[in-house]
């Protein structure tokens, strides 16, 4: 009866014992459910965010091919109206003499220009370098 007893007790010692770790590792399997949840919803928010950024990037990225197509429109309109223009040609050219180094006299003689206007356009491109 005695054994019994004892037999009895550490049964329901290890029933307790097993109860108190059952117990245990549902708080746990809870608590890790729980975090699991809140980095899927972090997860989930990235996400959305790296989708906005995307969609943004992707707008600007049209907007700039906009701008550089724009930019291109005007630079070709500029050249056309510089080379309609027979005087801006003439000063064009001229500038373009100083750059590579002409002086007063091949400047006024090639593009025809006066001397004040010809002395000018070299002190203005030698201001600049």
């Amino acid at each position: 009866m005695i054994l019994e007893a004892i037999a009895l007790g550490l049964s329901l010692l290890a029933l307790a014992v097993a109860l108190a770790g059952w117990r245990q590792a549902r708080r746990a399997g809870q608590e890790s459910e729980a975090k699991a949840m809140a980095l899927k919803g972090q997860l989930d928010s990235l996400r959305k965010q790296m989708m906005e950024l995307h969609t943004g990037a992707i707008g600007m990225g049209q907007r700039l091919q906009g701008v550089e197509a724009h930019a291109q429109q005007l630079g070709d309109r500029q050249q056309e109206l510089t080379l309609q223009d027979p005087d801006r040609r003439l000063y064009s050219r001229a500038a373009k003499m100083v750059e590579l180094g002409a002086d007063l006299d091949e400047v006024m003689n090639e593009c025809e220009l006066p001397k004040a206007e010809a002395e000018l356009l070299i002190s203005l491109r030698k201001g600049r370098s």
